[in-house]
């Protein structure tokens, strides 16, 4: 039997074995936003992990292994190719001062990585699909396994407001749609999970503060540096570029919708070769929509633009949604989604591939179709099938893209 085969299989028994003990969760719905909004206790109408943060004596946390397969036909360069990762995440909530009012001081730290399977799997570099279908984009960076983010979080005000501070990952805070917020639970493909445009960095030393405004709306503000990989020292970092962004959200019709406005804007201290570097500047805003239309059913959409693209798209509109189809499998559900995304191209830009222009061969969209099934067995396992269909990936003409894998995820 295929070695990759019996990797998944090994993973899927897992689900079997005795896991430690859990109480049932409390419901998840709270007045208070900021709590709604934190990652290990997930707002009603998310797609929420099947069992929740565990929480005692002072500790939050969560753990998820996964086991990935992609088969994709005709990547960027036109091949045929597999890929296959195991998976590991990872979230902890320290509580180090205790304040039952204002909800205390928490230490928060984060671990994610990933393993290639096999020798074909890429491991680094470009990613082989498109411009926005890097595969667990949370979990492949430059070291196999890393910390994004290893914070401290001080609540007051009676825990309407708060700070984080240390080594911060913006896309845990910003930009954070409930049903496409990461690759364990909604959509593989990164172009959905987060924003293209906002430069949603991690691994580097920033802070932010957030305020919530009656029980309707907040507003966060947050600045982060630019020049750390990650993994690598967040103090010593080379460059001094940083990023600025704000956000503000409001909930509506009794909490089934949320509608959030998040502009940025960023400096980066760009390498231009023998020594020498350069300050570019950039800017933008990115809004989403999610409601929640009944039990079953809850969509979304997201669109954003920037003065310019720099290490993100220039402009995207996204949408999807997650449905429920079979009432007596209540933890089922089918997500579509569909994005088109501007890339880097700019006007009169000419592509030269041995001595020749290409310029025919390129334009500057990259649209995304994916569909996928989330079936849960069992309390703590759950498979996904999905399929994507990519036009123009990144950005080339030259072909088109069908990716269809299977993920399983054992959370606990």
């Amino acid at each position: 039997m295929n070695t990759n085969y019996i990797t998944s299989l090994a993973l899927a028994g897992l689900a079997a074995m005795p896991v430690i003990a859990q109480t049932e969760s409390q419901p998840c719905c709270r007045q208070n936003l900021l709590q709604k909004m934190d990652l290990l206790t997930p707002a009603c109408d998310a797609p929420s992990y099947k069992v929740k943060a565990n929480q005692k004596t002072g500790s939050q946390w969560h753990v998820d292994m996964a086991y990935g397969y992609y088969n994709i036909h005709r990547s960027e360069w036109g091949e045929d190719t597999n890929l296959n990762y195991a998976m590991l995440h990872g979230h902890v909530n320290q509580r180090i001062i205790q304040d039952d009012v204002n909800g205390g001081t928490w230490l928060h730290a984060e671990f994610i990585g990933s393993w290639a399977l096999d020798k074909d799997t890429v491991r680094f570099g470009t990613n082989p699909i498109g411009s926005v279908t890097a595969f667990q984009r949370d979990l492949v960076g430059k070291r196999n396994f890393y910390f994004p983010e290893v914070s401290v979080k001080h609540f007051f005000n009676g825990k309407k407001a708060a700070i984080v501070a240390g080594m911060v990952k913006f896309g845990d805070y910003f930009d954070a749609v409930g049903i496409a917020s990461d690759t364990y639970t909604s959509f593989m493909n990164s172009g959905f999970c987060n924003s293209t445009v906002l430069p949603l960095i991690d691994s580097n030393v920033g802070a932010l503060a957030q305020v919530q405004i009656g029980k309707k709306n907040y507003v966060m503000a947050g600045v982060t540096r630019t020049g750390t990989l990650p993994g690598y020292d967040p103090i010593n970092s080379d460059g001094d570029g940083y990023i600025v962004m704000g956000e503000w959200g409001h909930y509506f019709r009794e909490g089934k919708g949320v509608f959030k406005v998040t502009p940025f804007f960023e400096m980066l201290d760009v390498n231009i070769g023998g020594g020498e570097s350069e300050h570019h500047r950039n800017g933008g805003v990115v809004s989403s929509v999610q409601y929640t239309i009944n039990d079953h059913v809850t969509v979304f959409v997201r669109g954003g633009v920037a003065a310019k693209q720099q290490y993100s798209n220039a402009a995207e509109l996204t949408g999807g949604l997650r449905a429920k189809l079979i009432p007596s499998r209540k933890d089922d559900y089918l997500g579509l989604a569909y994005g088109v995304f501007k890339g880097w191209n700019p006007a009169g830009w000419v592509y030269v591939e041995n001595g020749q222009p290409v310029a025919d061969n390129y334009h500057c969209r990259e649209t995304v179709l994916e569909a996928y099934y989330n079936l849960q067995l069992g309390r703590y396992f759950r498979v996904m099938p999905h399929i994507q269909y990519i036009h123009d990936p990144a950005y080339s003409t030259n072909n088109d893209s069908v990716v269809a894998g299977v993920q399983g995820v054992l959370s606990f």
